[in-house]
């Protein structure tokens, strides 16, 4: 588990005696609009590794998991939001691909 905004930081993910999964080592940046973590999006996209399959010329290679957390000004926790991207969702069979890998 890399942090893509943090020059692939290796991160470590656990899971506590609830049940809830926490990445410790994840770097967080604040935003001040929409268009600013757009940009902290597409600059994390720009990080993940791709290879061109048959069905797609930029296939992903890798999971992506890009969490939001709503704080107030102070620093409180309001509520987290997990977007989760699978690596390459189209099916091994079609991409034609004789690489393990890929598949």
């Amino acid at each position: 588990c890399q942090d893509l905004l943090n020059e692939r930081h290796r991160l470590q993910v656990r899971e506590d005696g609830k049940g809830e999964v926490h990445v410790s080592g994840l770097e967080e940046f604040a935003v001040r609009n929409a268009d600013e973590l757009l940009e902290l999006v597409e600059r994390g996209n720009r990080s993940r590794t791709t290879q061109k399959t048959e069905a797609n010329d930029t296939s992903s290679r890798s999971h992506a998991i890009c969490q939001i957390a709503l704080r107030s000004p102070r620093g409180r926790l309001h509520g987290k939001l997990c977007l989760v991207d699978l690596a390459g969702s189209e099916r091994g069979n079609d991409t034609k691909s004789h690489n393990r890998q890929l598949r």
